[in-house]
Parts: C-alpha cells; sequence; structure tokens
C-alpha cells in the first residue's frame, strides 16, 4: 500500500510540489467532461454520493498503523464491485484517493478536486468482488480537518491498465490525465467528514460507475469554518 499527501499550498506543478513537501510513504508489494461509457451502469453525475452502510453497518478492521493526528484522520472501509464488469484476466488495483471539493488548477473539477492524498492496493481476489482499503488523511503530518476544509472526497477506481498511479505524476497536465478513469473502469466518488472531534470513518461503497461524468462536481468557492474548529496545517474555509 502506498501513501502520499499533497499540501494546500501546492499551486505550482503537483508532481514537484509533492516531492518538495517531503510527502512520506509506506509501500506493499503489489480539459472538459467526458461523456459517460456506454454499456456499462452510468451515475448521473453532478455530484458525489453519500457512503451508505450495509444493514447492520460497515465493518472496519482498526486503523492498520498510528497516525500522527490520530486514529481520526484514518478512513477506513470496503469497496464492493461486480467483477463480472472487470476485463478477463483482470488484476486491478484499487486506486484510492482523498480530494478536497475546491480545485485550485483548472480540470481538477473533472477529476474529484483538489488533491490530498492516495493510496494503492492491489486486489488480490477480484471475484470475490471487495477489497478493504485504508488511507490516513495526515500521512505526512499535514492536517486538513473537515471542520476548516468541508467534507472530503473519497475517489475509489479499479484501475485495470495501471494508468491511475499517482506516483507519476510530474505536471499538473499529468494530474488531470492520470486522475481520470479509463474508459469502462468501475469508479466512484462520496463524501466523507474528517474530523479531529470524530472517530476513524469506516464506509461500505459500491463502486458501479463508468466515465469521467462519475468524478465531475461544481468546485465550492468558499465556506465557513464549523466550530469548535480543528486548528488544521492549511485551512481553505474562513
Amino acid at each position: 500500500m502506498t501513501f502520499r499527501v499533497a499540501p494546500l499550498a501546492s499551486a505550482a506543478l503537483l508532481g514537484a510540489a509533492l516531492a518538495l513537501a517531503g510527502c512520506s510513504s509506506t509501500s506493499e508489494p503489489a480539459g472538459p467532461a467526458a461523456t459517460p461509457d456506454a454499456g456499462g451502469p452510468v451515475d448521473p453525475g453532478g455530484e458525489p454520493d453519500a457512503a451508505t452502510p450495509d444493514a447492520g453497518g460497515p465493518q472496519c478492521a482498526s486503523p492498520p498503523s498510528k497516525s500522527s493526528c490520530g486514529d481520526s484522520a484514518w478512513v477506513r472501509g470496503t469497496a464492493r464491485f461486480d467483477p463480472s464488469l472487470l476485463k478477463a484476466g483482470s488484476a486491478p488495483i484499487l486506486r484510492v484517493v482523498l480530494r478536497h471539493g475546491f480545485t485550485m488548477v483548472k480540470g481538477e473539477e473533472t477529476i474529484g478536486g483538489r488533491l490530498h492524498g492516495y493510496a494503492s492496493i492491489p486486489v488480490k481476489n477480484p471475484a470475490a468482488g471487495e477489497v478493504t482499503f485504508a488511507i490516513d488523511m495526515c500521512d505526512s503530518g499535514m492536517s486538513m480537518w473537515s471542520e476548516e476544509n468541508g467534507a472530503f472526497h473519497l475517489v475509489l477506481i479499479l484501475d485495470e491498465n495501471g494508468d491511475n498511479d499517482l506516483d507519476n505524476v510530474t505536471s499538473n497536465e499529468d494530474a488531470i490525465a492520470i486522475g481520470t478513469p479509463t474508459k469502462g473502469e468501475l469508479v466512484k466518488m462520496v463524501d466523507v467528514d474528517i474530523s479531529c472531534k470524530g472517530t476513524s470513518a469506516c464506509l461500505d461503497v459500491k463502486v458501479d460507475c463508468t466515465g469521467a461524468s462519475c468524478l465531475t462536481f461544481q468546485p465550492m468557492k468558499t465556506c465557513a469554518r464549523k466550530l469548535p474548529a480543528c486548528d488544521s496545517d492549511s485551512a481553505f474555509c474562513k
């Protein structure tokens, strides 16, 4: 599993910002909006869904490690999908991406928003139709709680051809292209609040959308801080 976090202050080349910010990582082996694909399930687009639990509530393992910001910085969950919609012999990688509801570069409104952090998780048994995930909002030590930055967009992409690896970003143009799912790949975007005062989020997400429009949204321009605040390292809301 690989984690990266991009600070709000990175407004030039995204790849350079990731490197210059000293983003830490740990490893486990392993434009305009497009028209939705034909032949697959299509989300109406526009805004992210709310993550909904199964009957009885979602079940999540404990956070896999200690976050520098505390356990509430973790987002954990299960991504569920229809394995019959994968290509034959596919060995997908689940791209788990935390994005903000605002943008700083043109085109980010088509990929779910401003990048904050990401993880890559190999799907070892695609036939099972599910894979668990976990991502630490504070992996690099940069806290951006929802109280001062609004809800995050959790983007899940079942990457079947390896072209959504954000480790390969070297420019803003790369960031948009690599953040865009390939035609036919399953993807989902849901809202998640990450609060310094709450418990670690535990989600159950059905990854059932295809097409770039699944990640297209209307960015927020302003927002008000929720009090009591969390003293984030960087804040978008006033």
